[in-house]
């Protein structure tokens, strides 16, 4: 006897890139096109944010929509930056390079109210447009 599995739904899962849906209230940068290096607006954590011990584990994510790399030489990298009173501002994590279009994960570990995305772009013609968000991890 044979099972008829046409009634079965496959199980879905999410798409391991981006693993949960994003919040807008924690976007970092909408869709923007840069050519030189780039800070993004700051978000504010609010007044009362304190994660206390070595601070919380975050993530941007950088969906890239577009890059040049004609000229084979331009490079482009994240980094996360903190900041206590939002003007004073230091990484809080590596860079991360980006590679191709897609999604790249800039990780951080967030102390500081204030949190921003600082984009480092070099080469000939540099040119990249993205969408980035903040994305709290357990």
């Amino acid at each position: 006897m044979t099972k008829d599995f046409s009634l079965q739904k496959e199980p879905f899962m999410s798409s391991p890139t981006i693993p949960t849906p994003q919040d807008k209230r924690l976007l970092l940068q909408d869709t923007v096109t840069k050519t030189a290096a780039f800070d993004s607006p700051a978000l504010d954590l609010g007044i009362g944010y304190a994660p206390g011990g070595p601070g919380q584990r975050m993530s941007g994510l950088v969906a890239v929509v577009s890059r040049d790399a004609a000229d084979g030489n331009e490079s482009y990298a994240f980094t996360l930056q903190e900041s206590a009173d939002g003007a004073t501002y230091a990484a809080c994590g590596p860079a991360a390079a980006v590679t191709g279009n897609g999604v790249t994960q800039v990780r951080g570990v967030v102390r500081r109210r204030f949190v921003r995305l600082s984009l480092a772009a070099g080469g000939t013609t540099p040119s990249i447009t993205y969408k980035a968000w903040l994305n709290p991890l357990p």
